[in-house]
């Protein structure tokens, strides 16, 4: 892609990089956990609305208002972050 400097020579202008994201995900910030996803993890809830939204309640907190919106949907077959936990070692 060529852009025009501030005299007017043509320049090469990067692309952006595609599929970039506002907020990294749970497993760029916390790692992975082998061998279990996202819908195993004792986080994983669903909000339905017409239609079924995955979230999860850790990743609400990183969404002001509590994640409302699509940017805060999780995709249940991703490898599970770093701080997957399953349900029985949940103390409530």
């Amino acid at each position: 892609m060529k852009n025009l400097d501030l005299f007017g020579n043509e320049v090469d202008v990067p692309d952006p990089p595609k599929g970039r994201r506002k907020t990294p995900t749970m497993q760029e910030m916390f790692g992975l956990t082998p061998g279990h996803e996202c819908r195993d993890c004792a986080h994983h809830f669903t909000n339905t609305r017409g239609k079924t939204y995955h979230k999860c309640e850790i990743w609400q907190h990183y969404f002001p208002g509590g994640g409302h919106s699509e940017a805060s949907d999780i995709r249940c077959k991703d490898p599970a972050c770093g701080i997957w936990v399953s349900e029985e070692d949940l103390p409530y």
